[in-house]
């Protein structure tokens, strides 16, 4: 499968740190671009991948978000992780 992203360039990818879920700690993920008609954006839970809420990407772009953030994961957990050191210390 290969997809393509319209203007992957303008594609904006952010993420909290660690969050308590029901089964451990989780990320969201989200990816937004702008549009002519708005923002699309897509929420997605790590480490499950698992779509929480979307709009304006299709299935296959998501497919594809699913899959690069298979790649990148222990880069952004490792980075979320950080975050939550920085916001403790700086409290």
């Amino acid at each position: 499968m290969n997809y393509t992203f319209r203007d992957p360039n303008k594609l904006t990818m952010t993420y909290t740190g660690l969050l308590p879920g029901k089964k451990g700690k989780v990320i969201h993920v989200s990816f937004e671009r702008k549009t002519d008609n708005g923002t699309d954006y897509a929420e997605i839970q790590l480490p499950s991948r698992k779509v929480l809420n979307s709009k304006g990407f299709d299935e296959g772009e998501l497919a594809q978000l699913q899959l690069y953030l298979k790649g990148q994961e222990k880069d952004i957990i490792r980075n979320a992780k950080q975050i939550n050191h920085d916001l403790i210390y700086k409290l």
